[in-house]
Formats: structure tokens, C-alpha cells, sequence
């Protein structure tokens, strides 16, 4: 927790000492619709200015050396010192810009003895807020668990400015759920895993972070002090919103009509009657936002790398702090803590352990626009109308699943991020993945009143490992095959067909183009004919169409599919849908869900239930199978598919 201080530096130095680089590039901070820090840190003394202005070559105002803060090494003399581990001589600056108008951009610069140290290339800015209450969309970027400096945490920091560039959108703010300075939150890993991979964003993007349990190693909720509340400058006063809470471990602030409340679940009291709660419910009931976003580490529902049905973090959260911010109307909840992408369904009031569905999920809709339609709530903050919970600890390290959460409606095991927008009546999510693609969306609408009365019977996602259709594990005795092991197929891959999502199901459909090959096709596990070698890295998908004779006589309603696969695929018979294994929804480019599943060199046996319509005895009749990688990087695929029926 920071108190204020001026100190006069002018004296420390010569003017003419040659001024030091920077050991962490200048970031923005605390930030209203009137006020924004910047903050930078030097290895060296040096007396800088900050001029700023509404055009990057019209840098006409100015903060002054004598009203920036500097904080030092506790060795040293100074106010407000620095946490113990950073190193001797770090000069931590702290220049508050005051008196701006509000949703406003403004330039910056770091300037020493009239020169601009910071590059002139306008990409030092930030946007100051909207006045509070007013219309103001907001668009913003959720991460956690990111602190590696790996490549994947790269990856998918690179795929959201991608994202924005292509889009043509600018974030507005930035929220970090914990974690992002693996192991420990040093300041050594604060400044490489943290500042360094997300320079280009937190020179113009406030990150408004919450405390982790790796960075809860070195920095205490309890006393703020550490590296963590060394990198952060968070409201304790009300500065930007909402009520003073007097610790930077948890606060609230404002964005036009949006409320944003952060907390500590890591190491502060998460009982009803502590600190922590009491000042959650007093916030949530000043509060007259019309959207309430609340996000922390630990995640109150989860079965990714962590279990929120084992841990007493989670359970707390979960049984303590839900019951609070659904009676103060929360929208959406994001944590981490758990290594992977998982979304909840519109619920209200899950807080047993062990966590089920009965009884609390509102709708059991995808919540896409596209799909099954935006989840629905009243104008306002309703108390207990429905929230959706996001687990976004997917932004950089490694990536897992232990089991299936029965509230989730989307469970991805990919490194990624969240996009959301809020604008007008409605809450835009989207998860990207580290490849730039879209894997999630869904919204949530409100306006007038709406009343909602639990599913009795919402729908449940597969158990991990499940499939969509049950195999009935043996071939049935006197079968004959109407497409045989080892047959050759028509196969595109790597490119996507033409027309409509199902046009090449059909069939009238000109394949002429497709090259032909012998199941199985796929890479990496050395049961395969037709070795896909450039598939791996590339592309996920893999079609396939051959066309088939049925006897005289056939039995039509005794047709099944025997079929060796890793992961996943869908099966058409003359153009109509007829199985679907390990795919949640979607065909094709579009296809999303899968659930991972070995071939093991073994085929699997799925009746084909209610087909005889479909078929033309005498005439031409196709089977297209299109094959799916539930990851593109995956040691292998495999592919085989045979069409059997009984003698």
C-alpha cells in the first residue's frame, strides 16, 4: 500500500549525467477520467520530466522532476522503498498526470535534459476513462496464469495484437487474474516474465491486476508489501470508483457503466465476516453500475489442473464469495489458478460441494448469438439473476484437464486469452486461442425483466475422455463390408471444400479434383496407408468420400460403422449427418468440442441407428467422413473408417 510522497531530486544528480536505461520500460497505471500514472524504473539517478499532449508530436504539457515520485532500494534513502530483492540503485519513478479530460487519448514522453528518451513512434499513450455512468462501450483483454516467458505466453499475446490489428479495435483496459510472474513473483520475474513480454501493450493499457499464489511467495496481501504491489499502483482511496477498501489487495473501480471488482483469494480471510467480505458487500451496495465483472486467482468451479471440488481455496470462494456477488447481480466471474478454458453456463446459487447442476443452471444454451441464442438477464444488477463463470488460466503455461465440471458448457485445453466487449445491453466473450482463432463466444443481453426458474434436467458436458456415441465395442457376427479395410477413398487435406459446409457430403458433389489414397490416413503413430506428413502443425482436418453399392435384399436397417480414429469425426450418409464422436458442435472449419481419444491400432463399432431412409438400394450412395485433431500440434491422427452391414 502506497502513501504519497514528493521528493525534490533535483539536487541528487548533475544535469549533465548521461541518463540510465531503462531496467523497465515505462507502463501506465492507475487511471480515471482525470488522472493517469506512468510509471518507469532506471538502474541509475536521473531528474526526468513527463510531457504529454493529444497529438505524439504535441507534447505540450508537462509533470516536473519535483513532482515525480522515486522510490528506492530499502538501503537507500527514500520514500516508500522498494521490496528488499530489487536490486541496488533501481530508481522506480511514479508521475501522476492529473487535470485530463475524460475519454481522451493522450500522448507521452520520458524526457531527460530536453531530450526524449522514450521512442517518438506514438505508440506512448493512454486513453483516459469515461465519466462514470455514462454510455461508454468498453472492450478489454483477460489473462491468467501467463508468467512463464515461454513461447506460448508470447504466442498468445501476439495472437490478441493480431486480433485487434485485423479488427481494427483498441483495448480500453487489461485484466490479469494472477499468476503472471512464474515461479515466485520476484522482481527478477516480474521484469521477465511480465514486464518485457508485455511491453507493447502496458506502455498504452492499464493492467489491473489481482495477486496469484506464486506471487503470494514473495508479496503478502496482508501488509502490501512485496514486488507485486511494487509493480502495481491500485486504488485504496475510491480514486477511480466505487468504495475505498484501504489495500491494494482488493479494490473496485469504474468504466462508464461498468462496475470491476478485484479481490484476493489467496491470503486474505475469505469468510463472511472478514475484512475482505465486509467491504464487498458495502461496495456491492453503493454501487449503481449496470454491469458487474468481478475477477480473482482461485476459481469457485473448475476441473482443469486443479479441482474446485478438493481445494479449500476454491471451496471457500465458492461457498463464502459467490453467495455475496450473485445477490449483487454479477455478470461474469474470471479466475485462473487452473491451467485451462472453461465457461459456465448462465447459473445462480451452485455453491455445494461437490459442485452440481441440479437446480441452479438458468439456461443450458451455448449462450452464442449464432448458436442457441445469448443468455438473458434484467437491465441492471438483479439480485441472483444469473452469472456465467470464466476460467481464463490458459494465457501461457502449460495446459491440463483432471475432469469434467458439470456447470461448464465450454471446456478447451488450449493456450489462449479472452476478448470482451460490453456495449449498449449486451456482454460480447470470446476465447482466442494462441493461433489466432476464435474458440468461444457467447453474450449476454439485458434488458426489461427477466424471470428465470431452474433447468430441472440442463444439459451436462461428456465426462472427460467420453465420447459422443458410445461404442458397442465388437462387429456383430455376419457382417459383410460395403466399403472394406483399407479402402481406397477420395481425401481432401489441408484445404477446405467449396460450397457449403456439407455440399461435399453430398451425392452430386464433383470430387474430381481430390486426389485418392488407402485408409487409414493420418501421421505419427505408424498404423496409417496414407501418411499425411504435412499435416502436423498445419491443419486439423481431414475429408474423405467414397461411394458404395448395397446388395439386393440388404437389410438397411442393420448398417453400422467400424472405424479406427484419433480424435474425433463426423459421418454423412448421401449428405444427411448420421454420427458424430468426440465433436461438441459445428462441422468442419467451424467443428468445436473434441474430446480426445487414441486409436491404439483398434476399431470401434457404432450402429448406424435409423439410416434405411437415407440410402438408394440400386442407386449411389456416399459415405464422407470428416476426420478432426483436437490439437493442430498432436504427435499423431489416424483416420480408417469401414462400412459393414449384416448378411
Amino acid at each position: 500500500m502506497r502513501k504519497i510522497f514528493i521528493l525534490f531530486v533535483t539536487s541528487l544528480i548533475s544535469a549533465a549525467a548521461p541518463y540510465p536505461e531503462f531496467s523497465r520500460a515505462p507502463y501506465v497505471q492507475l487511471a480515471n477520467h482525470e488522472m493517469t500514472t506512468v510509471v518507469w524504473r532506471t538502474a541509475g539517478p536521473s531528474t526526468p520530466v513527463v510531457k504529454y499532449g493529444q497529438t505524439a508530436d504535441q507534447l505540450t504539457e508537462e509533470v516536473p522532476a519535483d513532482q515525480i515520485l522515486i522510490r528506492l532500494h530499502p538501503d537507500e534513502k527514500g520514500p516508500a522503498p522498494l521490496f528488499h530483492d530489487t536490486p541496488k540503485g533501481t530508481h522506480q519513478f511514479e508521475a501522476t498526470i492529473k487535470g485530463l479530460s475524460p475519454d481522451t487519448i493522450y500522448h507521452y514522453g520520458i524526457f531527460q535534459d530536453g531530450k526524449q528518451i522514450t521512442v517518438a513512434d506514438g505508440t506512448h499513450h493512454f486513453k483516459t476513462h469515461p465519466i462514470p455512468g455514462s454510455e461508454a462501450p468498453v472492450y478489454f483483454w483477460v489473462v491468467g496464469d501467463s508468467g512463464t516467458g515461454g513461447s506460448a505466453q508470447a504466442k498468445v499475446h501476439d495472437a490478441m495484437i493480431a486480433h485487434n490489428e485485423k479488427t481494427g479495435r483498441k483495448l480500453d483496459l487489461y485484466l490479469h487474474v494472477g499468476d503472471m510472474a512464474y515461479g515466485s513473483g520476484t522482481n527478477k520475474e516480474f521484469s521477465d516474465r511480465f514486464f518485457k513480454m508485455y511491453e507493447p501493450t502496458l506502455r498504452n493499457t492499464v493492467c489491473w491486476a489481482s495477486m496469484g499464489n506464486h506471487e503470494g511467495r514473495t508479496s503478502k496481501g496482508a501488509s502490501g508489501i512485496g514486488p507485486y504491489y511494487d509493480a502495481y499502483i491500485c486504488p485504496t482511496k475510491g480514486e477511480v470508483g466505487g468504495l475505498p477498501s484501504g489495500r491494494e489487495a482488493f479494490y473496485s473501480f469504474d468504466y462508464g457503466k461498468v462496475h470491476f471488482i478485484c479481490l484476493d483469494s489467496h491470503d486474505l480471510d475469505r469468510k463472511p465476516s472478514g475484512e475482505m467480505a465486509q467491504w464487498l458487500k458495502a461496495d456491492l451496495e453503493k454501487t449503481k453500475a449496470e454491469f458487474l465483472i468481478a475477477y480473482f486467482h482461485h476459481p469457485p468451479y473448475t476441473k482443469g489442473s486443479h479441482d474446485s471440488d478438493r481445494e479449500g481455496q476454491l471451496i471457500e470462494m465458492r461457498e463464502h464469495i459467490m453467495p455475496i456477488l450473485e445477490s449483487g447481480g454479477v455478470d461474469v466471474v474470471f479466475t485462473g489458478h487452473s491451467h485451462i478454458y472453461e465457461r459456465s453456463m448462465l447459473i445462480d446459487g451452485a455453491y455445494q460441494t461437490p459442485t452440481t447442476a441440479e437446480g441452479v443452471v438458468f439456461d443450458d444454451g451455448d449462450g452464442d448469438p449464432a448458436g442457441d441464442g445469448a443468455y438473458r438477464k434484467s437491465k441492471g444488477l438483479t439480485p441472483n439473476n444469473g452469472t456465467v463463470q470464466v476460467v481464463t488460466g490458459h494465457g501461457g503455461t502449460g495446459v491440463r484437464r483432471v475432469g469434467t465440471l458439470p456447470l461448464m458448457r465450454r471446456i478447451i485445453v488450449e493456450n489462449g486469452s479472452c476478448l470482451f466487449t460490453i456495449k449498449g445491453d449486451t456482454i460480447i466473450g470470446e476465447m482466442l486461442n494462441l493461433n489466432g482463432e476464435i474458440r468461444d463466444t457467447f453474450a449476454i443481453t439485458k434488458k426489461g425483466v427477466v424471470e428465470h426458474t431452474p433447468i430441472v434436467n440442463p444439459w451436462q458436458p461428456k465426462p472427460k475422455g467420453e465420447v459422443a456415441e458410445k461404442s458397442s465395442g465388437k462387429v456383430p457376427k455376419n457382417t459383410t463390408a460395403l466399403i472394406p479395410k483399407n479402402a481406397k477413398w477420395s481425401y481432401l487435406a489441408g484445404k477446405q471444400p467449396g460450397g457449403s459446409a456439407t455440399d461435399w457430403t453430398q451425392t452430386a458433389f464433383d470430387h474430381s479434383s481430390w486426389p485418392t489414397g488407402t485408409a487409414g490416413f493420418g501421421y505419427g503413430d505408424k498404423d496409417d496407408v496414407t501418411y499425411l506428413s504435412k499435416m502436423r502443425g498445419k491443419y486439423t482436418t481431414v475429408y474423405l468420400r467414397r461411394e458404395f453399392d448395397l446388395p439386393e435384399g440388404a437389410k438397411l436397417d442393420s448398417i453400422g460403422l467400424s472405424v479406427s480414429y484419433d480424435d474425433a469425426f463426423i459421418a454423412y450418409l448421401n449428405g444427411k449427418e448420421v454420427l458424430r464422436v468426440g465433436v461438441d458442435k459445428g462441422q468442419g472449419p467451424t467443428a468445436d468440442g473434441f474430446t480426445l481419444h487414441e486409436a491404439d491400432n483398434k476399431f470401434d463399432y457404432f450402429p448406424l441407428k435409423n439410416v434405411a431412409k437415407l440410402l438408394e438400394p440400386g442407386g449411389t450412395n456416399v459415405l464422407a467422413i470428416e476426420g478432426h485433431n483436437a490439437n493442430i500440434k498432436s504427435s499423431d491422427f489416424t483416420i480408417h473408417p469401414l462400412l459393414l452391414i449384416a448378411k
